[in-house]
């Protein structure tokens, strides 16, 4: 890859409703363009901060058109790899490295994917895409360059876990598709002992293995936007994401289903990633679902969801059928307000009673030619893992979603809460969240970026996990407080 322009990235983006907003003030051209894009984008959802329940045991196809139930869930790394960055002294790398790969295993990794597939057992989604599906390695002190990694002790596999947990429960899952992103190794020093730490992020499509699904075709793909520190004058490290697709048969009728999981470190790399993977969504007949942990939301400031939302459905706000139409909302007037609430990020250290966190929606379920009957949170309790300590699961919690290609349905005001799900009923009374009828996003504290005018979170509750791994790297090869760079292949 070459390196490219930071310009190049801010004039390459579209011009979104937000970035209008930021640039053109209180423009009447901008108004105009702000209140054109509304119009097309409307629809909208009844029950705001509402979770109904939602479970399922079959994907099926009928007259009344295609059903299945589907899941989004970060796995959380458990460590805040930013902290690395916070000090300018190379020296104590190795023990900085050593401390977050001991807080790695402190987070109880295997447990806390015991909980989540305890979570996916419960509602059984026929479809679920992971992010952060982890793989920690340590092995002995080389010193070779950090693309270059060797160490192979598995310490934790995540995505391994979780499938064992959930074989144990008697519902299995296969994985469809994997794509690998940033595969990275750093010196660390762990109880005096000089050892490598490799850290392999992944990003999973899973398809339950009683379900009716049959996989036609998948693939992996990386992005070109990507994040490049300099390690010194010489090298420097890419930190690479892409998305995983399968396309699928669901009870016969098709359905593509697409993962990734955006970068969360610097707004730019992030807009230009949801440029590709918009571009990436086929426009046709077939329905389609995108799942990911997008770092961004409505409330955000950067561009990421404005783009992936010109042409993608958000099912938490979204109350559009199949066709375009808008759902019906009963005696309620339709409001973009979203069915459920923040999805990220609690403290990387997951122990409570510390600030729950989930503040921002920036785990989505996006589509296109389906809809959702139902949309929920899960995992958002924390869980005994030793009979003593409590965690939660993640850092994240997951979203479960109800879809279907059947016209919706007009309900009454006195209806009763229940949910068609993959061609059941499931029991109904709709599980309400105690949120505030305005909740608060956390602002990013921003440190400048040399480079441009992109800033990068500081709070460890803000991007914890893989979201940073560009902090532990751009310190193991000398160069703190270097400037973190856009890169991108050449076409």
């Amino acid at each position: 890859m070459d390196d490219t322009d930071r310009s190049a990235a801010a004039t390459d983006a579209p011009w979104t409703r937000r970035r209008l907003l930021r640039v053109g003030g209180g423009s009447l051209a901008a108004t105009t363009l702000l209140a054109g894009g509304a119009a097309e984008r409307s629809g909208a959802t009844a029950s705001p901060d509402t979770e109904s329940g939602v479970t399922g045991t079959r994907a099926v196809a009928s007259d009344g058109g295609l059903s299945v139930s589907v899941a989004t869930q970060n796995l959380g790394l458990g460590a805040d790899f930013l902290s690395i960055a916070r000090d300018s002294d190379e020296a104590t790398v190795p023990e900085r490295v050593g401390a977050l790969y001991t807080d790695v295993r402190k987070s109880r990794p295997r447990e806390r994917m015991v909980a989540i597939a305890q979570e996916l057992t419960q509602r059984r989604p026929a479809i679920v895409g992971v992010q952060e599906a982890a793989i920690v390695r340590r092995g002995s002190r080389t010193g070779n360059d950090p693309e270059s990694p060797d160490a192979n002790g598995i310490v934790f596999d995540f995505l391994d876990a979780l499938r064992a947990a959930l074989r144990a429960r008697e519902t299995p899952y296969r994985p469809v598709a994997v794509a690998t992103n940033a595969d990275l190794e750093f010196p660390g020093r762990v109880d005096g002992e000089a050892i490598d730490v490799r850290l392999t992020d992944r990003d999973a499509i899973l398809v339950r293995e009683d379900a009716d699904v049959t996989v036609q075709d998948t693939s992996t793909a990386t992005f070109d936007a990507s994040l490049t520190l300099p390690l010194s004058a010489e090298r420097s490290v890419e930190i690479e994401r892409g998305y995983a697709r399968a396309d699928l048969r669901v009870a016969g009728e098709p359905l593509s289903v697409l993962n990734t999981h955006l970068e969360s470190a610097l707004e730019s790399v992030r807009t230009a990633q949801a440029t590709e993977f918009a571009s990436a969504v086929d426009a046709g007949s077939t329905p389609l679902v995108a799942l990911g942990d997008f770092n961004d939301g409505p409330d955000g400031e950067g561009d990421a969801y404005e783009i992936l939302t010109e042409s993608l459905s958000d099912v938490a706000v979204e109350g559009t059928s199949a066709t375009g139409e808008t759902a019906a909302t009963g005696s309620t007037a339709a409001t973009p307000e979203a069915r459920i609430s923040g999805t990220c990020c609690r403290p990387s250290s997951l122990r409570p009673p510390d600030e729950d966190g989930l503040t921002r929606r920036i785990d989505h379920v996006f589509v296109d030619g389906i809809r959702a009957s139902h949309v929920r949170r899960f995992g958002v309790e924390a869980v005994d893992v030793d009979g003593a300590t409590r965690r939660w699961p993640s850092d994240h919690a997951g979203v479960l979603a109800a879809l279907t290609t059947a016209p919706a349905a007009t309900p009454t005001a006195t209806e009763d809460a229940t949910a068609t799900v993959e061609g059941t009923v499931a029991n109904g009374s709709a599980t309400s969240e105690s949120a505030s009828t305005s909740p608060q996003t956390v602002e990013p504290t921003a440190k400048s970026a040399e480079a441009g005018g992109d800033t990068a979170p500081s709070t460890s509750a803000e991007n914890p996990g893989f979201g940073v791994v560009a902090a532990l790297s751009a310190l193991v090869g000398g160069a703190a407080g270097a400037a973190l760079l856009d890169r991108r292949r050449d076409a």
